[in-house]
């Protein structure tokens, strides 16, 4: 259990006030560890909104220190629920103190409950197996009759709008794991969907939809089973449906949301087919170029911190002017012109998994599946590292929320197909079925 203290400031949104209030679920790093005798891998999924480079490679080399697994060899991955503490990019100022103590004891605890799984293994049985959603997920960036794009969360007339800039993945695919008795005792889901219903609800922290997901597999397949929930290619998917202008957005909501996913879990469990043969893995430290600020945002920025001097940061969906501007100072500020991460990706017989950093577009993890020899491909985001947004090129013409130069959003235009032509020629060209 990695669960904050109260006060803790929230990540996901900008508010006056963002610290916590209290708990309404509790919040986990579930640990899995495969390990064939010749491959050890270690999956390590955060209930969380994303982590940071250098605080993946920190947690990396202290489970190193503490076990016998191989830095490259651990996957680390953030559900990216926007009603934990603010562990990714922080939006807020004189927050440091309270999110690297934070950080300082997750890792703590982190590594001991790693050391305590590494010293439990048993012989298992893997299948794999994968269904489609019809009603959850939805494309945010929404096309309006004159052209414009307007996000769901926006205000908009429905009448107005036209249809959606893409597709989404309606994809749900499991790793089960069974021991010799035919019991379910962990199980990986990969499932596209922003955890963006609560918003930090109430100022409670939660896992959002997981919470709700993880409650239907312990009824249905007991309490000894252990969800890790990794979430896809979700940069442009959420939950809003633009026709439905009543949808809620409290907990009821992200209870319906988790268990119709647990149902669609089950499907996935029962048409699973068996795994059989050694695991492998390749890791591969990967550096991608930051986007240039332009003059025109540079010159943008004063204005606002002119215009707005006064205004108080506070929004629940999006990101207010002011803040903005004080990021683009802020990366200005830096040197670094491009910045690391991690790619990874896993395969076991048929079965495969690709890591991508950030939150990318849909349509990246839609090629890579297209791209893949497997006959099931897990895309997990926010993995290793959070870069931001990695929009689609044609995304930056259009306009909207997540194409906007900020720490959220600071790659090069052409980095999601970066990412995808490097997937392919690290592991598909490598992984040989």
């Amino acid at each position: 259990m990695i669960t904050p203290p109260i006060g803790i400031p929230m990540a996901g949104n900008i508010r006056l006030d963002n610290k916590s209030r209290g708990v309404h679920d509790d919040i986990y790093c579930n640990i899995l560890i495969l390990n064939d005798n010749h491959t050890k891998v270690c999956l390590l999924g955060f209930d969380i909104i994303g982590l940071e480079y250098t605080t993946c490679n920190y947690l990396k080399n202290s489970i190193k220190k503490a076990t016998d697994i191989l830095a490259s060899n651990i996957v680390i991955w953030a559900t990216h629920t926007h009603s934990g503490p603010d562990t990714g990019m922080r939006m807020y100022q004189g927050n440091d103190d309270l999110i690297n103590a934070y950080l300082e004891d997750m890792v703590i605890k982190v590594v001991a409950g790693v050391v305590k799984a590494n010293k439990k293994y048993q012989e298992i049985i893997l299948k794999a197996g994968k269904t489609s959603d019809t009603d959850l997920s939805f494309n945010r960036r929404l096309v309006k009759k004159a052209g414009s794009v307007v996000m769901n969360f926006e205000e908009y007339e429905t009448k107005d709008i036209i249809g959606t800039t893409g597709p989404v993945d309606k994809e749900l695919i499991t790793l089960s794991v069974w021991d010799k008795n035919d019991k379910l005792f962990a199980l990986l889901v990969n499932f596209t969907l922003h955890p963006a219903i609560l918003v930090g609800y109430k100022w409670l922290i939660s896992r959002d939809f997981v919470n709700y997901l993880d409650e239907y597999i312990l009824n249905n397949y007991g309490n000894q089973v252990i969800t890790l929930f990794a979430n896809g290619a979700e940069g442009n998917i959420n939950h809003l449906n633009y026709m439905d202008p009543y949808q809620l957005r409290n907990f009821e909501e992200a209870e319906r949301i988790g268990k119709k996913i647990g149902t669609y879990i089950s499907d996935s469990i029962r048409d699973s087919f068996l795994l059989d043969g050694r695991i492998r893995f390749v890791s591969k430290k990967i550096s991608l170029k930051y986007r240039k600020i332009t003059e025109e945002e540079k010159q943008w920025a004063n204005m606002i911190l002119v215009r707005d001097k006064d205004m108080v940061e506070d929004m629940l969906d999006g990101i207010p002017d002011k803040t903005y501007a004080k990021m683009l100072k802020g990366m200005l500020a830096r040197t670094d012109k491009e910045c690391k991460t991690v790619l990874q990706g896993m395969a076991i017989n048929n079965f495969a998994f690709v890591t991508f950093p950030g939150e990318v577009f849909v349509e990246f993890g839609l090629k890579v599946k297209k791209l893949s020899p497997y006959k099931i491909t897990m895309v997990i985001g926010l993995a290793n590292s959070q870069v931001g947004y990695i929009p689609t090129i044609e995304a930056f013409s259009q306009g909207g929320y997540e194409v906007r130069t900020a720490w959220t959003s600071q790659l090069v235009h052409d980095a999601g197909d970066i990412l995808v032509n490097l997937v392919k020629e690290i592991f598909f060209d490598n992984l040989s079925l």
